[in-house]
């Protein structure tokens, strides 16, 4: 009888001792599942902000392709516009002034890719223009409305508090002035310039 209580006290033991190691292996298994879990958030929340960071590198690159420029009288902001031949570049202007203005650029060989709607050349003469007894001139350098029209050079119109832009990719490297071809205006000072490099 001795023996039957020794083997069934041993027995006792083992499953005690099975159910415990059983629990263990449990509380691993669920510590190992929690560990991963939570590893795997902390992967997609590093997922999201290397996304967000991607995503903020890729606006500051298409942000430093757009050149915003102030038309005003008599002048642009800004007045110096540095580039690279082969990029395309979103050249986007706004007249802030009070009379009509336009960027002209006729000596860089560029490609143009995209023109928004632009405004005519105002028949009326801007108090400047009759005030030094300007005659009414149109700028006849290549500016067609759209890059369908054969347009090879930088000509934007914009009448008083209007926004246009022009998209293009310079084709060579050099320094080369934009002006302003309402009679006066270029002689008024209202110039700036492209630096192109390589």
């Amino acid at each position: 009888m001795k023996k039957y209580l020794v083997v069934f006290g041993l027995f006792i033991i083992i499953l005690t001792g099975c159910s415990s190691n059983d629990e263990q292996a449990l509380e691993n298994d669920s510590g190992t599942q929690q560990e991963k879990q939570e590893e795997s958030n902390s992967n997609e929340t590093n997922g999201d902000d290397k996304s967000e960071e991607q995503n903020q590198v890729e606006k500051e690159k298409s942000e430093d392709l757009t050149i915003d420029v102030s038309a005003f009288e008599m002048g642009y902001d800004p007045d110096k516009i540095t580039l690279e031949v082969g990029k395309e570049y979103e050249l986007v202007l706004t007249n802030e002034g009070q009379i009509f203005h336009d960027l002209t650029e006729s000596e860089l060989d560029v490609e143009i890719t995209y023109m928004s709607e632009m405004a005519e050349h105002s028949d009326e003469q801007s108090f400047l223009d009759t005030f030094f007894s300007f005659q009414k001139v149109y700028a006849d350098e290549g500016h067609g409305d759209k890059k369908d029209d054969g347009m090879k050079s930088i000509h934007m119109n914009a009448n008083a508090g209007q926004t246009v832009s022009i998209k293009f990719i310079p084709k060579e490297a050099g320094e080369f002035e934009f002006y302003c071809t309402v009679p006066g205006h270029k002689e008024a000072g209202m110039v700036g310039k492209f630096i192109v490099k390589e």
